[in-house]
């Protein structure tokens, strides 16, 4: 069953036990988050400092010209709907709401958020937030702050991430950082003045762990790839950077979603015998196709035009404000659980992040109407063929992944209040059976192994770190783990 079909068969069962009331209380809660993830778009936000390119950023991520350059706006969401329509915040809490998208008209009203509806194909599967604060470091500081507690990805853009940026950078949640981006924009600019190396290469040095990864992009040659017709240029597309872009965002929602039916599929088959009489009911509507996004609850405003960014931040009762600014020293990089929770993040992200259900599957952010992501293939790399030592390893491993994930969904299943205790020992078992295999056995030449055996040992230290904290979720996190290894190793396999 691939990968899509799973996904929605879950999806629709999950559906049914959440409607049904047959879940108990406990996990009742857990299985709507959990739908609320697979339904939902991805929350994409660009965050930066002002004129460091966000705006262009966002017209390559939707694939239309929402905001014409040299016009300036507020903060603004741009979420789907099946008609254009916006609604402007004003600085005295009044709103405008009007039935079309003009972003010159909107200019003119010199609102401070601002929340946009447009049909586009992209706004199916991500919605974007721009962040927009004065050029004063504490503002960004507050308005990225604001921004961390609705963003499953964000994109930092940036001409040269100085220190006050990294300051600001430093505080941000460690769960958004290992779903963020370093912009480096006017990627076209430096490499006309022959500073392209120089500037990427010092970007790097000082984003350290601090981002999932360093991205360069000529945004502006980006664009051009696109064509009226609805065409794209490919090899300028990826020559720019925007394919490396597209398809990094794409992967980030990829394992948000899977993380999610993981982690649901597991629920459903723990309950499987209180769900039984689910199977006999008629079939849920298809799920294939996610419904369209609710809008985003508006903020509501306070009186106080003297803060142009500061109002979606008191507008938001659930944003409580930061305690205290960016810290005057430079940020170190993460310590060793930081940069573990970048496996869990990505293999069972707890947030109704990420990675959700969004922006996977076949239309890219950027995709045009009749044009097939460029993002398919955004460098035509062939992965070397594992050695034969390698793929003997991982077949064994694959076989043992599946034995014990049945097994530790069993316990679950049979040990109630008991099981998860009991997962996460034999979890932290398995997955140390895990390296050990992997460190004596394939062939070490294999890049591929490499990887993996990386990958091991940040997964045993991440189960073992959450058997120490006991959360609630942490028995279908550890499980999810081990399936979304014994998933990478399958694909490795099929390379």
């Amino acid at each position: 069953m691939s990968n899509q079909s799973l996904g929605n068969r879950v999806q629709t069962e999950l559906k049914q036990a959440v409607l049904s009331g047959l879940l108990p209380d406990s996990d009742h809660e857990k299985a709507e988050l959990l739908l609320e993830r697979l339904q939902k778009p991805v929350r994409l936000a660009i965050l930066g400092m002002p004129e460091s390119g966000k705006s262009r950023l966002l017209n390559l991520l939707v694939g239309a010209d929402v905001i014409p350059q040299g016009v300036h706006l507020p903060t603004m969401q741009l979420v789907y709907g099946e008609n254009e329509k916006s609604l402007c915040t004003l600085a005295d809490g009044s709103k405008e709401e009007f039935n079309a998208v003009d972003a010159d008209m909107i200019a003119g009203l010199s609102p401070v958020f601002v929340e946009m509806q447009m049909p586009l194909p992209a706004l199916n599967k991500i919605s974007v937030l721009e962040v927009v604060a004065p050029d004063d470091t504490n503002a960004v500081h507050r308005a990225s702050q604001w921004a961390s507690k609705r963003t499953d990805v964000a994109l930092w853009c940036t001409r040269g991430f100085t220190e006050p940026e990294q300051r600001i950078w430093a505080t941000m949640p460690d769960l958004i950082k290992d779903h963020a981006f370093c912009m480096v924009t006017h990627a076209d600019f430096l490499k006309a003045q022959g500073l392209y190396e120089a500037a990427v290469g010092a970007i790097s040095a000082a984003a350290g762990d601090e981002f999932n990864a360093v991205l360069a992009i000529a945004t502006n040659q980006a664009l051009s790839a696109r064509h009226a017709d609805g065409s794209v240029d490919k090899d300028v597309m990826r020559e720019s950077g925007g394919s490396a872009l597209i398809s990094a965002v794409l992967k980030q929602v990829e394992r948000g979603r899977q993380s999610a039916v993981d982690q649901a599929d597991v629920l459903l088959h723990q309950y499987s015998d209180l769900l039984a009489p689910l199977k006999e009911a008629p079939v849920a509507p298809d799920v294939s196709t996610p419904p369209k996004p609710t809008p985003t609850p508006e903020p509501v405003v306070t009186k106080e035009p003297a803060a142009p960014v500061a109002a979606p931040e008191k507008a938001q009762a659930d944003a409580p404000k930061p305690t205290a600014g960016p810290s005057e020293s430079k940020p170190a990089t993460r310590d060793a659980i930081s940069r573990l929770r970048e496996i869990a993040a990505r293999k069972n992200v707890s947030r109704d992040l990420a990675f959700e259900e969004a922006a996977k599957p076949a239309e890219t952010p950027a995709a045009e109407p009749e044009t097939k992501p460029e993002v398919e293939a955004p460098a035509d790399v062939v992965a070397e063929p594992l050695h034969p030592a390698t793929r003997d390893a991982y077949e064994h491993v694959i076989a043992y992944l599946e034995a014990r994930g049945a097994e530790l969904a069993s316990v679950l299943e049979e040990q109630g209040e008991d099981g998860p205790v009991a997962v996460m020992t034999m979890a932290v078992d398995h997955v140390q059976w895990l390296c050990d295999y992997l460190n004596e056995n394939g062939d070490a030449a294999d890049v591929s192994l490499q990887r993996t055996r990386d990958t091991a040992f940040d997964a045993a230290d991440m189960v073992q770190l959450m058997q120490m904290e006991k959360q609630g979720n942490a028995a279908l996190e550890a499980i999810s783990l081990m399936l979304q290894i014994k998933r990478e190793l399958q694909a490795d396999l099929a390379a």
